[in-house]
């Protein structure tokens, strides 16, 4: 009996001892939830097989995904009060020019016949129509049509892929490009961020095979579609299906709409978190996020490694209760809270009993 106090005591000493000597951590994950990577569902053009096919898919499996809206494509002043539902879904309506100029001489109108005025009036037109509807303050993001991130004749495709880039910049937050694979979110251009490669007439397997080197890498993977079921460059409605119900299935896969993962990854750069330890029992992070806080809203999510011994934990963000989820391993504890954007002070406690 005796000996069995000793070794309950000794235990108790060494959990303390631990306890004192742990030296804590804390950083923002890669993905929310420290999830195993990122993938955003976007549809080009605004046409109307996003509203008569995407949109019911992703609705049926609990999904957002993006809509490159070209304004003057016709089904964009035709359905308007639709496009303002997918946004009330939870969808993001996005800017794809009010035309859809291509350097591809079988596409009208050209690129090459545009000034710079032209190009700057058609990016501002899309984006006042699309806020206008969308009713927000959350910013838009853009994608060039075709890929072509210039305009003009030959001799003047330098200088004004530069102008290109400043008007896109201008009225929007970001941008997706063209690519063939996936984006690494610590060496991202926030402006020409790479898609998976091309999606017409492909199947399910087709198309998972284009995102599982974003799963491997535990990057971010853009699908790229236009028409769903009919329109161009199409895919069917059952390969959509068969990917979002997968992606359903698949917490660990963040899925989200283009301009939130954008959001994250800007959020968790420009983030910074500092960590004292106050007592045995109590920790308190700093947090800084010098952006755009009607534009940068998602949340964060910390991950915080505090000692074993703890039983219990509470977390607060500028004094307001969040839910935490914790870890327990042999040394120590780990917990992910998801934190609102711009929220200060995070504080992090062994309740007492």
């Amino acid at each position: 009996m005796f000996r069995a106090l000793c070794l309950l005591l000794l235990t108790v000493m060494l959990g303390s001892a631990s306890a004192q000597h742990f030296q804590a951590k804390a950083s923002i994950t890669r993905w929310p939830q420290d999830r195993a990577s990122a993938i955003s569902l976007t549809f080009d053009d605004g046409i109307n097989t996003d509203l008569d096919y995407a949109g019911p898919i992703l609705k049926k499996h609990h999904l957002n995904g993006t809509f490159f809206v070209t304004t003057a494509m016709g089904p964009w002043e035709k359905r308007k009060a639709e496009w303002k539902q997918l946004a009330l879904d939870g969808n993001e309506l996005a800017n794809h020019r009010v035309h859809r100029p291509c350097l591809l001489p079988q596409i009208t109108p050209q690129s090459q016949d545009y000034t710079p005025a032209m190009t700057e009036e058609e990016i501002l037109g899309a984006a006042q129509a699309l806020a206008q509807v969308v009713g927000t303050r959350r910013g838009l993001t853009f994608a060039y049509p075709c890929g072509n991130m210039s305009f003009g004749k030959p001799a003047d495709e330098v200088k004004n892929a530069a102008l290109y880039i400043r008007y896109v910049s201008e009225n929007s937050f970001g941008a997706r490009g063209v690519g063939d694979g996936p984006a690494n979110p610590d060496e991202l251009n926030v402006l020409d961020v790479n898609d998976l490669g091309p999606t017409a007439d492909k199947g399910f397997i087709e198309l998972l095979r284009l995102a599982e080197p974003a799963f491997q890498s535990h990057n971010w993977g853009v699908f790229c579609f236009h028409g769903v079921g009919g329109d161009w460059l199409s895919i069917t409605p059952e390969a959509l299906a068969e990917l979002t119900g997968y992606l359903e299935r698949h917490p660990e896969i963040w899925t989200a709409t283009f301009g939130d993962v954008l959001r994250y990854v800007q959020e968790r750069k420009a983030a910074s978190v500092q960590i004292t330890r106050d007592d045995r029992s109590s920790l308190t992070l700093a947090l800084q996020l010098p952006m755009n806080r009607e534009i940068y809203d998602v949340p964060l999510t910390l991950k915080v490694e505090i000692p074993a011994v703890w039983n219990k934990v509470r977390v607060e963000g500028d004094g307001k209760l969040l839910n935490a989820k914790t870890v327990a391993q042999t040394n120590e504890t780990t917990v992910l809270v998801d934190v609102p954007a711009q929220t200060q002070v995070v504080k992090v406690t062994e309740p007492r009993k």
